[in-house]
């Protein structure tokens, strides 16, 4: 093990740097990961993907917005299904004497629409001429992952291992629901412009630009992320799932709560839950994408520290990276930020669980022991709060098991978070 005093800090990453550790059961088929890799919603295009009206999609450097129910057809200038999706950044207020086009968005009393036809004159509403786009976050996104018994911890060892990831210990999960990508900068931007906040920066450590829309969002603290999640519950219909002041999970009568179970709407993975998901219900796998290089039939498994990153940085600063940033002879083509689901799903639907985003968990750091566990939530006195997953910045260091808790007030910017839900829930999510 590598003591955690001793870590390298990355080019966006926080003061205390984290690092890296290993799983364990099982190397996933690579042909049973490419024919799942289709089934669940992605933000990057995918051709066996059925998208529905409103729906948005990265494609080729650029977002596009179905026009109807496609399945198939390529996002561009010629198909019929697609047009470019408008840039909500720049939406303005709806003004009853303006004229507007099919597909223009307006603001309007915090919220976005957009015109399905011609129209003037008619008040954005749910209805009519208007679209609301509501919050983004769709329960088609969610993958069911089923319940089991795994050994949490390094069960195996990687490049780099730090003390906290030992000992391993058998943990028991129920069933949940967890978001098949990291939630987009797009998703956030509905929430901070409903609540008249400023939009989350979108700037790395050095002050250039990520870009927004289907980039994970990031520069988000535990604190920002709890605050949207309770407002998502509260556009569902659904009630808090977090004390605000404390960082408690709640129940449905808004008590504070150790057990998933009962927490009703959307809420953080337990770290139990991430790492179960990411190790694809615990296999012994050191990263996402499994052992070795970040490769799948010869093609880039995940955004990381590459050679993508290696050339932009160099001709950014006018120097060489150290040797030790990139090990990888990988070219991923995403020098920093890649859009939500851009590479290869593991088995379950799931994308981005090693690199792209480090993703908070609900969970406080708990001391590990060997005793066997079941559902836990990380607890203490101590304020961090758990992140998982490494990110772009991240190379040789990087494995699913490592565990770092960080201030849940700071974020950086390889800092972002996916949802979750408990599958005992019986609310069902109707909405968008």
């Amino acid at each position: 093990m590598l003591d955690r005093n001793n870590r390298r800090a990355a080019i966006s990453r926080p003061a205390q740097s984290r690092a890296a550790r290993t799983s364990g059961l099982k190397v996933l088929g690579v042909s049973l990961l490419l024919a799942l890799a289709g089934n669940s919603w992605a933000a990057a295009w995918q051709a066996s993907a059925a998208y529905t009206q409103g729906d948005i999609v990265h494609h080729q450097g650029q977002e596009w917005l179905a026009k109807w129910w496609t399945q198939g057809e390529a996002p561009g200038a010629n198909a019929a299904a697609w047009q470019l999706a408008p840039a909500e950044d720049t939406a303005t207020a709806w003004q009853a004497g303006t004229a507007y086009q099919a597909g223009q968005i307006v603001l309007h009393e915090g919220k976005l629409y957009q015109a399905q036809w011609w129209t003037r004159g008619n008040t954005p509403a749910p209805q009519g001429p208007w679209k609301a786009l509501g919050t983004g976050v769709k329960a088609k996104q969610f993958v069911r992952v089923p319940g089991g018994t795994f050994i949490m911890g390094a069960t195996i060892q990687g490049n780099v291992n730090y003390e906290n990831e030992y000992p391993i210990h058998p943990v028991t999960l129920s069933p949940f629901w967890l978001s098949s990508t990291e939630v987009t900068y797009r998703q956030f931007d509905r929430y901070t412009r409903a609540t008249n906040q400023p939009l989350l920066s979108s700037l790395d450590a050095g002050g250039m630009d990520f870009g927004r829309g289907e980039n994970p969002a990031v520069n988000v603290s535990w604190t920002a992320a709890i605050k949207y999640i309770n407002w998502l519950n509260q556009q569902k219909g659904w009630p808090k799932s977090y004390n605000e002041t404390t960082g408690d999970l709640l129940d449905a009568a808004g008590q504070a709560t150790t057990d998933v179970a009962k927490v009703i709407g959307y809420r953080l993975p337990t770290e139990a839950e991430w790492e179960y998901a990411a190790r694809d219900r615990g296999q012994d796998i050191i990263n996402a994408w499994g052992n070795g290089a970040p490769l799948i039939n010869g093609k880039p498994a995940a955004n990381i520290a590459d050679i993508s990153l290696k050339s932009f940085f160099e001709g950014e600063l006018g120097i060489p990276l150290p040797p030790w940033m990139v090990i990888w002879e990988v070219t991923d083509g995403y020098p920093r930020l890649a859009p939500v689901g851009s590479f290869v799903a593991n088995s379950l639907g799931i994308y981005d669980l090693s690199g792209n985003a480090w993703e908070w968990t609900t969970d406080k750091e708990r001391v590990y022991t060997t005793a066997a566990q079941t559902n836990p939530v990380g607890t203490g006195t101590a304020p961090g709060r758990v992140m998982r997953g490494a990110s772009w910045d991240n190379g040789q260091e990087m494995h699913i098991t490592d565990r770092y808790a960080g201030n849940p007030a700071e974020s950086t910017g390889a800092t972002g978070f996916r949802l979750a839900r408990s599958t005992a829930s019986t609310l069902q999510d109707q909405g968008q």
